[in-house]
């Protein structure tokens, strides 16, 4: 049989499509034998074979094949692929190797067949390249958070002011409170509506577009009424990492059951919080509709405690104490704060046994009024444009203007129209807002207490 000859003007063609393909097909043989994970894994396995020290270890290290690996997590809608190149993560004795092939050292607390990883580091878990698992790409929105801001993952199981393994955090939410910060921002609710509402702030944000906004607000955004904030560098980095832990998302059954980790701060948070002291009393001062508190780590045993705080009825049948909803974790948090108090080498401050002066003061952080008015009320916020030296006015001497009542009645409505410098000029960023319905009314009786209170003595008060 012949050939046509118009086909014979096409072998040459047949034969650079042909190499062309065999060339692809190798191509893609060893691009797939060399890749990224591959290379650690089988790096991993001759280390593996190195270590042996018997015939059963060396024969394991034969067994070994090259898989991905992967950890699935429903509860938490994870598939993290990390253990696919960080083979070790679960063995003690790759301690102090480098990575990929190093130990976890918090595995223990925090085993990976449970939190899987992306849950604290963050990444791209279904990714099987460095670069993409740690979220180094274009559209991706949570890459690996730093090591030096690791922390901020924590307060996704845990309370931010309540875990001893997070001390940067808690002082990161210390700084944020003392600065003021919900005067101007809302968070879980609470605070001012100047700014944006921070919840979710942790998961569009960056740790370095955080901290650049803390020091020069108007250079990352253009026309912000923020004034810049002189943080040292300490407190620059926690207040940073405290707000990249605001993801806005809420942790499922196990993982929200260690909200609370069990101690007395937490439990004099939640004896605050709850209003205890309407009912029962500590120090003398308090309610009298239940028994006083003061020796209940005596009287009672824990055991009792717990369970009076979680079921008040089965305990104690009649009793007209209401049923909280307490978790195991927040009732033990209560009890070891009782017990605590009746230490006397313990001196825990309780803000909510305080007079209606304390009381405001604590109120006044609560809600952020330093943010504006400056620590102490003592004013010097730059409000640019204003009247009063482009300052936001402090508060020492407000007893001189107003009685009670007008000052409350200020704070409720707030004051939107700041007098402007120059009317020509862009309006002074600051003003007051209304804060009715926001700061309850007994909470504004004592803070107008604590700010009538601020006149330095030996003045007369003007009513």
């Amino acid at each position: 049989m012949r050939t046509e000859p118009s086909l014979r003007k096409f072998y040459g063609w047949f034969t650079v499509l042909g190499l062309l393909i065999g060339s692809l097909v190798v191509l893609g043989y060893y691009k797939d034998e060399f890749r990224e994970w591959k290379i650690y894994q089988r790096r991993y396995f001759q280390e593996e074979a190195r270590r042996a020290n018997t015939p059963q270890q060396h024969q394991n290290a034969q067994n070994l094949e090259l898989a991905i690996r992967q950890i699935q997590v429903p509860d938490l809608n994870r598939v993290d692929r990390c253990t696919t190149c960080h083979l070790a993560v679960d063995d003690p004795s790759y301690g102090g190797y480098p990575q990929p092939l190093a130990y976890h050292p918090l595995h223990e607390q925090h085993p990976s067949e449970k939190f899987g990883c992306t849950i604290c580091h963050r990444g791209q878990g279904r990714a099987t390249t460095s670069a993409e698992a740690h979220g180094a790409i274009e559209h991706w929105d949570e890459p690996m958070l730093p090591l030096a801001f690791i922390q901020a993952s924590c307060g996704k199981c845990h309370q931010a002011a309540d875990n001893p393994a997070a001390p940067e955090l808690a002082r990161g939410q210390q700084v944020f409170d003392e600065s003021g910060c919900r005067g101007c921002h809302k968070l879980d609710g609470t605070g001012g509506i100047l700014g944006p509402e921070l919840d979710r702030v942790g998961a569009r944000r960056s740790p370095e577009w955080l901290a650049k906004h803390f020091i020069a607000p108007a250079s990352v955004t253009p026309g912000s009424a923020m004034p810049p904030q002189k943080f040292s560098e300490p407190d620059l980095h926690a207040v940073t990492l405290f707000l990249l832990s605001l993801t806005g998302g809420g942790a499922p059954g196990y993982y929200a059951s260690m909200k609370v980790i069990p101690s007395a701060a937490e439990g004099q948070h939640l004896f605050q919080q709850k209003g205890c002291i309407g009912c029962h009393s500590l120090g003398g001062q308090g309610g009298k509709v239940g028994p006083a508190l003061d020796d209940v780590g005596l009287r009672r045993s824990a055991d009792w405690m717990v369970a009076h705080f979680r079921d008040p009825q089965s305990v104690t049948p009649g009793s007209v104490m209401p049923k909280f909803g307490f978790s195991a974790l927040e009732a033990r948090a209560l009890t070891e704060f009782l017990i605590r108090m009746k230490d006397q080498h313990l001196s825990l401050s309780l803000p909510s046994l305080m007079g209606p002066v304390e009381r405001g003061r604590e109120i006044f952080r609560k809600y952020g009024c330093a943010g504006c008015h400056g620590p102490a009320a003592k004013g010097g916020v730059p409000n640019p444009n204003s009247k009063t030296a482009e300052l936001v006015p402090g508060l020492l001497y407000v007893a001189d203007g107003y009685t009670k009542a007008e000052l409350k009645a200020r704070i409720v409505k707030g004051q939107r129209e700041i007098p402007a410098m120059d009317p020509k000029r862009r309006p002074p960023p600051l003003y007051m807002p209304p804060w009715g319905g926001i700061i309850k009314d007994a909470e504004m009786d004592d803070l107008v207490a604590y700010l009538i209170s601020l006149k330095p003595k030996g003045e007369d008060v003007g009513f």
